[in-house]
């Protein structure tokens, strides 16, 4: 499970250190691609990455929306083994992408992890806590 809110710089080389306690649970491997929602990143565990990959895979093809989702979600995707330091390699596509420069958010999604740029976790944060409407219509359908 990843839960949890880490701000980690990236190396000279584009590389971040994963935080410590989400090494294990992304050790066997891991894959890297754009959120086609937000601009951020999304990392899968191998497991939940094969998961998702099904679904999207059973998708019809002639669906034109299904079709733009894979394209956007399969052709960015890239699989990624931690170095012995704990670190992986974000390519500078991915970092564009998501507007990652210099330092990178990293935040527990529960099953998978999502990479922001500060500003813009900053932003996203701030406007979903202020949108009441949204919290607590959103929280409703939860039946808490």
């Amino acid at each position: 499970m990843f839960l949890g809110e880490y701000t980690h710089t990236l190396d000279a080389k584009g590389r971040l250190t994963i935080p410590a306690k989400y090494r294990n649970a992304l050790a066997p491997g891991m894959v890297v691609t754009r959120n086609p929602v937000d601009r951020c990143l999304l990392l899968f565990p191998q497991s939940e990455w094969e998961r998702l990959a099904d679904k999207v895979s059973a998708m019809p093809l002639t669906d034109p929306r299904s079709a733009a989702f894979r394209r956007a979600f399969f052709s960015a995707a890239e699989d990624l083994q931690p170095d012995g330091q704990g670190r992986i390699l974000l390519n500078q596509r991915l970092r564009e992408y998501a507007g990652i420069e210099n330092e990178v958010v990293v935040a527990g999604m529960n099953k998978f992890i999502e990479l922001w740029n500060p500003a813009l976790w900053e932003e996203k944060v701030v406007s979903a806590m202020q949108d009441a409407d949204f919290t607590g219509d959103f929280f409703s359908t939860l039946s808490l």
